[in-house]
């Protein structure tokens, strides 16, 4: 009797075999931390849901969105919301997903705020001269204290900047 799992995420089909009433079993683990990057959040996500043998379904059903938007976050079009963020901290390992870069910074932003703020007052700094330093408008700036997490185009823009003042 033959049974055949796809992982199509993988580019990998595997026939699970049975031999006089025995079941010869796959284990995916090795293939997916071999063959697999990590390089982006979307790698990351995808690796980590193969290994914990969640389907794209599972994980859109947590994030109530739908399977596209789950692809999406894992071929690296878009990128999660800190709403989204939270409800995959249910089962994943967000210090894994979220090392570097724009998610990170999106799963933190309170702990940026708080540097952002730290770093202004320790700076004898306005709100105006933080701004210009790093490069956004005194609006945009207000708009991130108001509860606004800043787009992924403005910290492409502005991420040497935050790395120079080290607030990432």
């Amino acid at each position: 009797m033959y049974q055949s799992a796809t992982f199509e995420e993988c580019g990998v089909s595997i026939d699970n075999t049975e031999f006089d009433g025995k079941s010869i079993n796959v284990d995916c683990s090795e293939f997916i931390e071999e063959n697999l990057t990590d390089k982006t959040f979307g790698e990351r996500l995808r690796k980590s849901r193969l290994k914990l043998g969640l389907s794209i379904s599972d994980v859109a059903r947590l994030c109530n969105v739908t399977d596209s938007v789950i692809s999406g976050y894992e071929c690296n079009r878009y990128n999660p919301t800190k709403e989204i963020l939270s409800l995959l901290s249910s089962i994943f390992d967000m210090d894994y997903l979220c090392i570097d870069g724009y998610v990170k910074l999106v799963y933190n932003f309170d702990e940026f705020l708080d540097k952002l703020s730290l770093w202004i007052k320790e700076n004898n700094l306005t709100q105006k001269d933080a701004a210009n330093k790093l490069g956004i408008s005194r609006g945009l700036f207000r708009f991130w204290f108001d509860g606004c997490v800043i787009k992924i185009s403005t910290y492409n823009k502005i991420k040497d900047n935050l790395q120079k003042y080290q607030l990432i």
